[in-house]
C-alpha cells in the first residue's frame, strides 16, 4: 500500500475537492434583485388592497346596493359588507330606511301674464318665497302654497334605478295631489280669512291644518303605491309635509279690508249686546222694584181695609134682629159726631120748609 501511495503521489489524509464556488454577484446584480423583490412585495400589497377595496362597514343610518357588472345583485343594511373589488362589483351607498330625506317642491313657471300678475313679483320686502305656487280652492279663491316633503327610502333597488327621476316625480305628484285636495276644500282650511271660522280657537285651526296635511300625505302615498303596482316604483314613501299658505298680493289687501270691517262689525255687535244686557238688567231691576212697591202698597191697603172693616166685622158678629136698629143708630151717632168735630159750622135746612139754599157747583156742570 505504501508503494501505491508513493506512486500516485497523493497524501493519504486529503480528500478530492470539487469545482470552485462561483464568485459573489456584483453591486448591479444585487440592486436588480432587491428591485424585483420590492416590486413583488408592492404588487402583493396592491393585490391585497384591491381584493379588500369593497370590504367596508355600513353605518347605522345607511344601506348599500351591490352591482355586479352593472346589474344589482343584492342589498345590505348596517353592518360589514364584503364584495368583489371593482370592476367586478360596485357598491352604491344610499340613506338608510329610517333616515328622512327632504325636498322643497319646485314651482311651475307662470303660464301667462295673468297668472304671473296674480302671484305678483317676489321682492325682498315680501314674505312669499320663490317656490310658492298658486292653487284654486273649492270656494273659488286662490291660495299660494310652499311645501317641503320629508320622505324615506322604502325600496332601495327601485330607488337606485330611478334616483335621477325621484325629485321631478315627487314634484309632479305633489302638484297633482294638491290640485285635488285644494279643489275639495275652502280657503279657510288653509288660511284664517274669516273671523267667524276661527271662533273655535287655535285648536280648531291646528286640527284643520293637520287634516289637510294628512290628506296630502295619504293621497301622495296612494299615488306612489299605484306606481309600484304599475311597475314604475320610485322606492320612496312620504313621511311628512311641511306646508305654508299665503294669499295672493292682490287679494290680500281686499281680505284685510274685509277682515277689518268684520272685526269692526263684531265689535259693534259686542257693544250692542253689552248695552242690551245692561238695559235688560236695568229693566229687571225696575220690574223687581215696581213689583215690590206694588206688593207693599197692596199690603198696606189690605191692612188699612182690615182696620177700616174691623168695626163693621165686630158689629156683624154682635148683630141680631133685636139689636140691629140700636147698633145702626149708635154707629150713626158716632160717625156723625166725628164728622161734626171736623166741621167748623153747619146750617140745617128743613126740607119741608120754604127756605132754599143755593150751593156753589163745579164750572161746566
Amino acid at each position: 500500500m505504501s508503494e501505491i501511495h508513493s506512486a500516485t503521489g497523493a497524501h493519504p489524509e486529503r480528500e478530492p475537492q470539487g469545482p470552485p464556488p462561483p464568485p459573489p454577484p456584483g453591486p448591479i446584480a444585487q440592486s436588480v434583485a432587491i428591485g424585483f423583490r420590492t416590486v413583488y412585495i408592492a404588487g402583493l400589497l396592491l393585490m391585497i388592497l384591491w381584493l379588500t377595496s369593497n370590504v367596508r362597514e355600513i353605518a347605522s343610518d345607511s344601506q348599500a346596493i351591490v352591482l355586479r357588472f352593472g346589474r344589482i345583485v343584492r342589498t345590505q343594511e348596517a353592518g360589514l359588507l364584503i364584495a368583489w373589488p371593482r370592476p367586478i362589483e360596485q357598491v352604491q351607498m344610499l340613506p338608510g330606511p329610517e333616515r328622512q330625506l327632504t325636498q322643497e317642491v319646485a314651482p311651475l313657471p307662470a303660464a301667462s301674464e295673468q297668472s304671473q300678475g296674480l302671484i305678483g313679483p317676489f321682492g325682498a320686502t315680501q314674505s312669499i318665497p320663490q317656490n310658492a305656487s298658486a292653487y284654486l280652492t273649492g270656494d273659488g279663491n286662490v291660495v299660494l302654497l310652499n311645501a317641503t316633503l320629508f320622505y324615506r327610502i322604502s325600496d332601495p333597488v327601485s330607488y337606485a334605478l330611478s334616483q335621477s327621476h325621484v325629485e321631478a316625480a315627487l314634484n309632479r305628484l305633489f302638484r297633482a295631489t294638491t290640485v285635488r285636495v285644494t279643489a275639495a276644500r275652502n280657503l279657510n282650511d288653509f288660511l284664517v280669512v274669516q273671523t267667524g271660522t276661527a271662533a273655535g280657537g287655535d285648536q280648531t285651526v291646528l286640527a284643520l291644518r293637520g287634516e289637510v296635511r294628512s290628506s296630502l300625505i295619504q293621497s301622495m302615498n296612494a299615488r306612489l303605491h299605484g306606481l309600484v303596482d304599475g311597475g314604475a316604483s320610485l322606492g320612496v314613501e312620504i313621511e311628512r309635509i311641511d306646508m305654508t299658505a299665503w294669499l295672493p298680493p292682490q287679494a290680500k289687501s281686499a281680505f284685510d279690508a274685509v277682515l277689518v270691517a268684520t272685526q269692526a262689525a263684531e265689535r259693534g255687535v259686542a257693544v250692542a249686546r253689552t248695552d242690551a244686557e245692561h238695559r235688560r238688567q236695568e229693566a229687571n231691576r225696575l220690574h223687581d222694584q215696581l213689583l215690590a212697591d206694588a206688593q207693599a202698597t197692596a199690603q198696606e191697603l189690605v191692612s188699612g181695609a182690615n182696620v177700616n172693616t174691623a168695626g163693621i166685622l165686630a158689629l156683624e158678629h154682635e148683630e141680631t134682629p133685636e139689636t140691629r136698629s140700636s147698633l145702626l143708630l149708635r154707629e150713626y151717632r158716632v160717625k156723625v159726631g166725628d164728622i161734626m168735630n171736623h166741621v167748623g159750622s153747619a146750617t140745617l135746612v128743613d126740607s119741608q120748609g120754604g127756605t132754599r139754599v143755593v150751593l156753589p157747583g163745579t164750572p161746566g156742570k
